[in-house]
């Protein structure tokens, strides 16, 4: 954390309130809807404040406030709304853009909407100058865009500046978003979600960047997150927000150790345990794989020549048992999510993979047709992988038809609206649509997709990694039901190692394609002994406080 100077102040928000045009009421006017609900903060200048709170709690909108970037049907009002002296109202917008990446600049969640598609690296770098450093020429910006490529960790940033965003990993792409940030040097860096949609390794690569650049630069930081460890490594003071308003605010160590508001008590609460399940004893093995491979051509040349291949999956070998949770960690490119898509017959894979006793990659079309109903999968998006045309009665119904379950309409209503029990939402929805629900209730819809098959096995992949954390640990407790209830068996993919610890029996480390590391959960995660899980797990978990050792 930064050393905080406490006067004078960098910026004062007091009763700061935003709302937005609501839908139409039944007399025919519009009701506003209050996204923030007179809320005041402060920050010094050096100091981290994280706004924490959960989807829809008002933290972005309070922190875009601050820039004025509100889409002009908000309504803002303010009793005083001060950065570095000046009222934030009384300027025009030709003295907001000023402000706006020169003394506060933002990094935005997603930096793959943020950055140009169309254009260069050094193009959008170049951009975010002063007119007086664009003045200089393109030699003399080119060398400015090297260095702060080079002050944020880009390797190679030479050659960087002339590559397009989508030719960069997700690290780099939000690397460049700090960049174009940091251009002007500015006062104040707003940094929404800096971490959400990355791997875990380079999740902690960004913090310590942001941490190591603010302490460097002496800039203050506004950090809007859902991540509370994150927050407590972080940041000085936390205010958090809840249906539009701050419930609780202290320095972070305090607001940790003794929280007072019933809702940030529920939110430390939605922490994944640190227990990992106990094991199924004489529980039969339900799926197994002895080096399975999946490789994919690389071709070039006028006749399209294969010249190598990408091992995405690399003689895996791995069991699993009724019952019980096989977690799959490791970052993006790992190829975990492949080996699901091989098991699931959406990829074509080699070697022996068996399902109950059945050689999957033997398997006829109408075989793999009747093994479908036992092997469901839930994906990580629901609301890509449930169709809009659709309401949910429809969804559900659906896998129903397809096997030919229940000829009688009555029969598949009455397992429908079970389904729709299981996962603890009312019988009201089954007309809706998936856009007219939130994410978790989106995802408990796609559990009761998969679940009302009564399936053997249920491959998740990262089921709960857009959730925020009360959502989340909502949805493990299901799982963890559901599991016990009917004695199935997860593979649960997944780069979040705390939820990992939480549901799995057994853990499989992969990397580049390869199983490094296999073991029970308990004994990995207190005595990991390949580099690469050693590195996974310092990058998630305070494992100082828990005593794993660094030998081995």
């Amino acid at each position: 954390m930064s050393g905080v100077a406490h006067s004078p102040l960098l910026f004062e928000v007091a009763d700061l309130e935003v709302s937005f045009p609501g839908v139409g009421s039944e007399f025919g006017q519009r009701e506003s809807v209050k996204a923030v609900k007179k809320i005041s903060f402060s920050m010094s200048p050096g100091e981290t404040l994280a706004l924490v709170g959960e989807s829809g709690s008002g933290k972005t909108v309070a922190a875009l406030s601050l820039l004025r970037l509100l889409p002009p049907s908000a309504h803002l009002a303010a009793r005083r709304m001060r950065f570095l002296g000046q009222e934030i109202g009384e300027l025009s917008e030709a003295q907001m853009q000023t402000i706006r990446g020169g003394q506060a600049a933002m990094v935005f969640q997603e930096p793959m909407t943020a950055l140009n598609p169309v254009y260069p690296i050094f193009r959008q770098l170049a951009e975010n100058f002063s007119p007086q450093d664009r003045d200089e020429g393109r030699k003399a910006l080119r060398r400015r865009a090297v260095g702060l490529l080079e002050l944020t960790g880009i390797q190679n940033p030479d050659q960087r500046l002339d590559s397009f965003p989508h030719q960069l990993s997700g690290g780099q792409r939000q690397r460049v978003m700090i960049a174009m940030a940091l251009a002007r040097k500015p006062s104040l860096l707003i940094a929404d979600e800096p971490t959400t949609a990355l791997d875990v390794t380079i999740q902690a690569q960004i913090l310590e960047l942001l941490t190591q650049l603010q302490s460097e630069l002496g800039m203050a930081m506004l950090l809007i997150t859902h991540d509370l460890p994150m927050v407590r490594k972080a940041a000085d003071r936390v205010c958090v927000m809840c249906q539009g308003e701050i419930v609780e605010e202290g320095p972070v160590a305090e607001l940790f150790q003794s929280p007072q508001h019933p809702y940030t008590r529920t939110l430390l609460g939605s922490l994944p345990s640190s227990d990992s399940p106990e094991r199924v004893e004489g529980a039969e093995v339900i799926l197994s794989a002895e080096n399975v491979r999946c490789y994919f051509p690389i071709k070039k040349g006028l006749f399209k020549r294969t010249v190598d291949w990408v091992k995405a999956v690399d003689g895996v070998t791995m069991t699993l048992r009724r019952g019980e949770t096989l977690g799959v960690v490791g970052e993006s490119g790992s190829g975990k999510t492949t080996l699901g898509e091989v098991i699931l017959r959406l990829n074509q894979g080699e070697g022996t993979l068996l399902f109950d006793g059945i050689p999957l990659f033997d398997a006829t079309r109408e075989q793999m047709r009747l093994l479908r109903r036992r092997i469901q999968v839930v994906f990580q998006d629901p609301f890509s992988s449930l169709s809009p045309r659709l309401t949910i009665g429809q969804i559900l119904e659906e896998g129903l038809l397809i096997h030919g379950l229940e000829p009688d309409r009555l029969a598949r209503e009455r397992r429908v609206e079970e389904a729709l029990d299981e996962v603890g939402l009312p019988q009201s929805v089954l007309g809706r649509y998936p856009h007219q629900f939130s994410g978790g209730q989106r995802q408990r819809i796609a559990i009761a997709r998969a679940m009302i098959l009564k399936p053997d096995l249920l491959i998740l992949d990262e089921p709960t990694s857009a959730l925020d954390l009360s959502v989340q640990a909502q949805v493990l407790t299901l799982l963890r039901d559901l599991q016990k209830k009917y004695g199935l068996a997860f593979l649960f993919i997944s780069h979040d190692l705390r939820v990992v610890r939480a549901l799995s029996h057994e853990v499989m480390v992969m990397w580049k394609g390869k199983v490094v590391e296999h073991g029970s959960t308990q004994s990995l995660f207190n005595t990991p002994q390949h580099p690469y899980t050693r590195r996974l797990l310092s990058a998630a978990l305070d494992l100082s406080s828990e005593g794993v050792s660094d030998q081995g």
